[in-house]
């Protein structure tokens, strides 16, 4: 693989770095920044709250009442389908790039973004990782005064150059950019931890979402787990969306 040094490091180089065992190939990794819920009887920030997004909590209970791949369909319809897509381009606010979905706030997707991270660990920016075995949900470690760790806003800044290249890079067709490093020097890039993991059996579905009145805006990789709850990944991009559903199906 070409490797240049501009930038920080990849989010699959990162993965490899700190968290896939000897050998192990990965699918996809890509980077997630902030969080928001759609969840039933919860509100946009993952708290309780019986009267927050009525219409949502109306369609999740309809969602609820049905069984397998309707329940999925039914919770990316009434966080995605319908309405008006806040992630477009040019928007004035930043959305945050994971959604987590489900029916009940004790869904199994709520009950593992709200477990206990490991010690000095920050959960604003998630690393996501698929292996043919595993899927990982990566954190990074909190900068120290030597600075040691990671500065927080390190995947940002790659977020912000690397996203037009995102479905591409993911399964390793580009080279992947990474550094503000010297030639001949030791890579230097966020280290991160194991938050949480599953089983590829755990994930029972992978689908595009998004807006579906509008292709360009399917830009979403839903992650469906048994209950009919799941993690909705930014891809950024329609064709990013596509090669990391066709990677986990597969």
């Amino acid at each position: 693989m070409t490797v240049t040094v501009s930038g920080t490091l990849g989010a699959a180089l990162t993965a490899r770095r700190w968290w896939c065992r000897p050998g192990e190939p990965v699918l996809w990794a890509l980077w997630q920044v902030d969080k928001t819920y759609r969840v039933a009887g919860c509100d946009e920030n993952g708290y309780p709250d019986k009267s927050a997004g009525s219409r949502f909590a109306r369609a999740t209970g309809r969602a609820a009442a049905s069984v397998g791949d309707a329940v999925a369909a039914g919770l990316l319809t009434a966080a995605f389908g319908g309405g008006e897509d806040s992630g477009a381009p040019g928007g004035t606010k930043r959305s945050p790039d994971l959604t987590v979905v489900g029916s009940a706030p004790d869904c199994t997707a709520m009950r593992l973004i709200r477990s206990e991270r490991p010690p000095a660990c920050v959960g604003y920016e998630l690393l996501w990782v698929l292996t043919p075995h595993r899927l990982g949900v990566l954190v990074t470690r909190k900068k120290d005064a030597s600075g040691s760790a990671s500065a927080a806003t390190g995947g940002i800044r790659q977020l912000g150059r690397g996203w037009g290249d995102v479905g591409r890079a993911l399964v390793g067709k580009v080279p992947e950019k990474f550094g503000g490093n010297e030639a001949g020097e030791p890579l230097r890039g966020d280290e991160v931890a194991s938050w949480f993991e599953l089983a590829r059996p755990d994930v029972v579905d992978c689908r595009p979402a998004g807006d579906t009145r509008f292709p360009e805006r399917v830009r979403h990789c839903a992650l469906m787990l048994a209950d009919g709850s799941g993690f909705v990944l930014n891809a950024r991009s329609a064709e990013g969306a596509r090669v990391m559903v066709e990677a986990s199906r597969g």
